[in-house]
């Protein structure tokens, strides 16, 4: 068995396509999709399109992420308020190129799902955690071994940290399969895995892929996407070139220059003048 696992798309239909192109000529069996199929990128419709097409054609499996969490939260709240700016621009983009179909979409899944197969070892797959699309499964984490002691099986797989690692804790195994959309290290190569089924156990194989990057640059500008999420796009531009994200520190930055100076900091009512200087300080701009 070959098992294709995807994940963190972040709507990088370009990155998206040469994965499957590449798992498919070698022969995969399924594929795996671990959420964050949409936002960061532009035109989040044609990486949905390409999914309804996996979907018809492949065996798949399809759990949702927090972006597709934050989407269907903020459908639900209409007290959330999202704006054109670097904070909460690029959601509101988003959200406003999605379709009825991608929202039912979304509704169908869970945030894990356990794969199952007669003559393999099962294994448990997330984006986040198993109980969080949120949760950062990473060696910092408090409940990383409380996590693993308790699984009920002896592999876990999870997406969100946008890293390739494989770590074993107490004789079970975690591996993240890296991310496909906004990828990290490599330089910026699209990332995923194919996990080999050999021997009655699982073994993961990791690939760095080159992708046509500069046609997803251009739709930052053609897709008015720069224009809507200003420095989060910089961000985000940034990581696609070189692999490095600073998506997180830099809003980190940027609000705490903003409580600085405004006395008091609202999420997403920051000043744009903080988010250029917090861009400056990472060498974005």
């Amino acid at each position: 068995m070959k098992l294709a696992v995807m994940g963190d798309i972040h709507s990088n239909h370009c990155a998206l396509e040469a994965c499957i192109r590449h798992a498919l000529d070698r022969m995969v069996d399924e594929f795996i999709f671990l959420g964050d199929y949409i936002s960061d990128c532009p035109y989040p419709q044609k990486t949905m399109r390409i999914i309804y097409e996996m979907q018809k054609k492949y065996r798949c499996r399809f759990i949702r992420g927090n972006r597709e969490d934050y989407m269907l939260n903020h459908r639900k709240n209409s007290e959330e308020r999202w704006t054109y700016c670097s904070a909460s621009g690029n959601l509101l983009y988003t959200y406003e190129n999605l379709r009825e179909e991608d929202f039912r979409f979304y509704e169908t899944l869970d945030i894990k799902g356990v794969y199952e197969k007669e003559g393999y070892p099962s294994f448990r797959y997330c984006h986040g955690s198993l109980t969080s699309s949120k949760e950062l499964l990473l060696p910092e984490n408090k409940n990383m071994n409380f996590i693993m002691e308790n699984l009920d099986t002896d592999l876990l797989v999870s997406g969100h940290t946008h890293t390739q690692t494989s770590e074993l804790y107490g004789g079970k195994k975690l591996i993240h399969p890296g991310s496909v959309g906004i990828p990290w290290y490599y330089g910026g190569k699209s990332q995923y895995m194919i996990l080999h089924g050999t021997n009655g156990k699982w073994e993961e194989e990791f690939f760095q892929l080159e992708y046509d990057v500069n046609t997803i640059k251009k739709e930052f500008e053609t897709s008015g996407l720069s224009g809507k999420s200003f420095y989060w796009a910089k961000l985000n531009l940034h990581a696609l070139s070189t692999g490095d994200d600073y998506t997180s520190p830099c809003l980190q930055l940027a609000a705490k220059l903003c409580e600085e100076g405004e006395g008091s900091v609202s999420w997403p009512d920051i000043p744009e003048k903080y988010w250029k200087a917090a861009a400056e300080t990472f060498g974005i701009i």
